[in-house]
């Protein structure tokens, strides 16, 4: 059930990020960096609730990939005040790179090869 509410929370993610683009260069109130921005912070809180529900059921690379796509995520933040050139090119890049790992993450559940791996608790 977390799984399918995870997977869930990621389409619905990626909805978000594809309508609050779309609604900004519609209506052109927001600037590019404004809306990437409050993406980000949008995406920071996505993966956080996607962390919470399934990090005991899912591997320990893929807690780590995750807990490194939220620091990458507040980095960017500090990269729009210090190199703002590079801002929109990396966030986007840092977006794709991100839901391309949800999507396959997705696929390799629905197949049943992406568990956690049980330890052995007595180890000589």
């Amino acid at each position: 059930m977390k799984e399918k509410l995870n997977t869930s929370l990621q389409s619905i993610s990626l909805v978000a990020v594809a309508g609050l683009a779309a609604w900004s260069v519609f209506s052109g109130d927001m600037s590019s960096k404004e809306m990437l921005s409050h993406l980000i912070l949008f995406l920071i809180l996505v993966e956080i609730l996607s962390l919470i529900l399934v990090y005991k059921s899912y591997p320990e690379s893929h807690t780590t990939y995750k807990m490194a796509i939220i620091a990458i995520f507040m980095i960017l933040l500090g990269i729009k005040r210090m190199m703002p050139d590079f801002f929109v090119p990396l966030t986007v890049t840092a977006f794709a790179v991100n839901y391309l790992y949800n999507f396959y993450t997705n696929q390799k559940r629905r197949k049943g090869m992406f568990k956690r791996k049980k330890q052995d608790k007595y180890k000589l």
